[in-house]
């Protein structure tokens, strides 16, 4: 988008300044307004078949990141990057896993074996061509779960050295109910397959196989197998991955169910069992077996990112971010074989497009200095966060906070706004007077069983200690009622979520995503005009880091 606005851009921002100051909102005069004209804008450009679904090591991402680039460049905003550049290199290694095989189980009364993808999704992140693991021991570890702090250890007194271990999806709590378990239904970070799989690799699991159901995943099986049956990428260690698992996968429901009946196990009995404190791990005495061809190719992809310098704090950072990645090509869906990434996340590249925008055009310039970074690689397991976490282009202890955008609003204005893991930080106290003065509630998660706020890429400036807001539009639509919203939101998971089908489409509007983002560049210009230092909230696993930063810094 160029530096002049539309004549409809014109139209439609004076029309929001002055339905923003008759809802009593704090948007003023003097701010240059954001629309669902300039978001529809990018999100058609970065979503278009053109750009191949903007996978990371592609020609998708050179179109990606020289589009992103460009629009900071005219807005006047000044690099960022390494070298003097837009761009942070994130190198990387995309590992493509091929199947050897099905996966075969060997229980007292023979062997069965169960078909990749449709069956069985495995993959390996070590730098290794041909992983196997071959009669491996089987062990049911419940949730694969250490943590002291619940008096929690599904490890406790198994040995699993060598071995595969097999468990569920989620956490106890989403089993229970339970609020004092965990988080009850809101799933914790501990319920993530991430966590899963590196908690086994600590206690030396060879392989490690995950049992999906849609629910307390959060997502269907498609979901599990287009993301995983395309070549991978990963931030490879200098060990080449050896602290990890051997394999790493899922099976379906009845695929578990039949391992446990072959080991002369109950399945559901098991995992009722496994929400109970003090479970006890269970050798199945079964045995499995599975292999993979790996092969492997080294890349650079690149992290986008600029700033607007401060007019009297400039050391100081305020941030936005937002991915600019989806799975490029894959295996094709009713033809179509570009995941093109509309909602996911050419929205939210496009929210801090005008972000920047509205920035570098406000009269005034913000007293501390405020970035603009797009990320590589959420889709791959938020690498290219990551990687910006443990290499900041803004010092960690200057950076006083930030928001993050995974996924505007597309169905149109709603009555409510979904405060992401509400209760984290300080940063949620502006977001609560902005609704009361906008006339907006706060509605709680409406699927805190899908673990949400540990799924982007916010999650990983969290865990250096840096108070990131995500925030989601709300599900009651001014036009059509809460039951509507819900409805669709839960309909885009179960049919466009990271499928070819994410597409911008006739009927979209984004006057509902231009109100988040405006939203966003209130709070931010208030945080970067203000002396505020946003803290975590006591009993936050963030807190200590963030608290250790500050004191080393000063």
């Amino acid at each position: 988008m160029g530096t002049t606005l539309s004549g409809t851009k014109r139209i439609l921002a004076a029309a929001l300044l002055a339905t923003s100051a008759l809802a009593g909102g704090a948007f003023a005069a003097d701010k240059t307004p954001i629309t669902a004209d300039g978001l529809v804008e990018h999100i058609k450009v970065l979503a278009s078949d053109a750009f191949e679904g903007r996978k990371p090591g592609t020609a998708g991402e050179e179109k990606t990141v020289a589009y992103i680039a460009e629009e900071f460049r005219k807005l006047g905003l000044k690099p960022a990057g390494d070298n003097g550049t837009y761009f942070q290199d994130v190198p990387m290694v995309e590992i493509t896993n091929r199947p050897d095989g099905p996966m075969t189980v060997t229980g007292k009364d023979g062997a069965k074996s169960y078909e990749y993808f449709t069956q069985t999704m495995i993959w390996s992140r070590r730098r290794t061509d041909r992983p196997a693991v071959k009669d491996s021991e089987v062990v049911f570890v419940g949730y694969g779960i250490t943590e002291p702090q619940q008096d929690w250890d599904d490890y406790a007194g198994i040995d699993v050295r060598g071995k595969t271990v097999v468990m569920l999806v989620n956490d106890p709590g989403f089993a229970t109910g339970d609020p004092k378990l965990f988080d009850g239904v809101a799933m914790t970070y501990h319920g993530r397959w991430t966590y899963k799989y590196e908690n086994a690799a600590k206690h030396g699991a060879a392989a490690v196989l995950i049992v999906h159901e849609t629910r307390p995943a959060g997502y269907p099986w498609g979901v599990v197998a287009n993301s995983h049956s395309v070549p991978r990428l990963d931030l490879m260690p200098p060990d080449g991955g050896q602290g990890r698992a051997m394999i790493e996968g899922w099976v379906q429901l009845d695929v578990a169910k039949e391992m446990f009946a072959a080991a002369g196990l109950n399945f559901d009995e098991l995992k009722d069992r496994a929400s109970d404190r003090g479970f006890k791990a269970v050798p199945m005495g079964i045995k499995v077996s599975m292999a993979l061809n790996n092969s492997f190719r080294d890349l650079k992809s690149r992290n986008v990112a600029a700033v607007l310098p401060g007019a009297s704090k400039p050391d100081e950072v305020v941030m936005y971010t937002a991915h600019w990645d989806h799975l490029g090509r894959g295996n094709a869906v009713k033809g179509d074989d570009i995941y093109n990434g509309a909602v996911d996340n050419a929205t939210g590249t496009a929210g801090l497009l005008e972000l920047a925008e509205a920035f570098a055009k406000a009269p005034t310039k913000p007293a501390r200095s405020v970035a603009f970074v797009a990320f590589t690689a959420e889709e791959q397991g938020l690498l290219g966060s990551e990687h910006y976490a443990l290499n900041p282009l803004f010092p960690v202890a200057k950076t006083v906070g930030g928001y993050n955008m995974d996924g505007l609003n597309y169905l149109g204005p709603t009555r409510d706004l979904i405060m992401i893991g509400a209760g984290k930080s300080e940063m949620d106290e502006p977001v609560l007077a902005w609704a009361k003065a906008n006339g907006k509630t706060i509605t709680p998660e409406v699927f805190p069983e899908r673990g949400i706020y540990y799924r982007s890429d916010h999650f990983n400036l969290a865990k250096v200690g840096v108070p990131m807001l995500y925030t989601k539009a709300g599900v009651d639509s001014v036009a059509h009622g809460a039951e509507w919203g819900k409805a669709k939101a839960d309909e885009f998971t179960r049919t466009d979520y990271h499928q070819p089908s994410d597409e911008w489409k006739e009927g979209m509007t984004m006057e509902g995503g231009a109100e988040e983002v405006r939203m966003l560049y209130e709070l931010g210009r208030d945080l970067a005009d203000s002396t505020k230092w946003p803290a975590w909230k006591p009993g936050s696993e963030f807190k200590p880091i963030r608290e250790k930063s500050l004191s080393a810094a000063r």
